[in-house]
């Protein structure tokens, strides 16, 4: 039978707190999108490649804000399983996600781009309710120049973030959903149209993981230990304390009688 690891106390009480509570209570996708998230990531690290790329397809036709998870997840899978099982992820993420947007591509293409796009981004019929002083949203006040200043700024986070992606790839579920979660909190104060309670998905990313994650030993006791056990074997054999053996019996006296 496979045992389940309960929760910490700790993961219980995040999903208790208002960070999930209020989501639960006004929000229809927000927490279905960033549980989807979550598996992906966690399936990611154990290199299932298919599984990944379909929590991600779910998560991707529920809600825009799930794209940047593509490219973590991605990375994660080429740094842990090669890019062959990245590619493949990538690939059933794109199929699944178009096969389940499809319809409505087809269907209504102006209303999708209109509530998908332009509404977040505050160009479309019906203003935004996201409102907050975030810097994005400031800078888009400033007229033309800060909004195309603020969608500039946009970028060049989104652009840090794939360069560390490059360079320093996660390894772990935990290292992925960090990554994830600044690259997230940098596109959510720097939108054009943000507001405080978007900020609640890279703080339960970045801490359910982590809490939910199993604890396993680190990787480099195994190593320091067979460096000591090398070295151990290299030490002249006149270092080393010969091992204690049974002494053999002594031999009997042997009388001999005076002539």
């Amino acid at each position: 039978m496979r045992t389940r690891t309960p929760l910490s106390p700790g993961a219980v009480a995040l999903v208790a707190s208002p960070v999930v509570a209020l989501p639960l209570a006004v929000s229809g996708v927000d927490l279905p999108m960033t549980g989807l998230l979550c598996l992906a990531l966690a399936l990611a690290a154990q290199r299932r490649a298919g599984g990944a790329g379909l929590a991600l397809a779910a998560a991707c036709a529920l809600k825009w804000t799930a794209w940047p998870a593509v490219p973590v997840a991605v990375a994660l899978l080429a740094a842990v399983a090669g890019r062959r099982a990245a590619w493949r992820c990538a690939g059933v993420t794109v199929t699944g996600a178009t096969a389940l947007m499809a319809p409505w591509l087809v269907l209504a293409p102006g209303p999708m781009v209109r509530q998908v796009f332009a509404f977040p981004l505050g160009l479309g019929e019906w203003r935004t309710p996201a409102a907050s002083p975030l810097p994005g949203r400031l800078l888009a006040h400033l007229g033309t120049g800060g909004w195309w200043s603020a969608l500039a700024l946009l970028l060049l986070g989104g652009g840090a973030v794939a360069v560390s992606l490059v360079r320093r790839p996660p390894t772990d579920a935990v290292a992925a959903a960090d990554r994830l979660a600044v690259g997230l909190a940098l596109a959510f104060l720097l939108a054009p149209a943000g507001r405080y309670g978007y900020l609640a998905l890279p703080l339960f990313l970045a801490v359910f993981t982590r809490l939910a994650s199993p604890r396993t030993p680190s990787p480099r006791r195994p190593a320091a230990a067979a460096a000591a056990a090398a070295a151990s074997a290299a030490l002249p054999s006149a270092t080393r304390r010969p091992r204690a053996s049974a002494a053999a019996p002594a031999d009997p006296p042997v009388l001999v009688s005076a002539p």
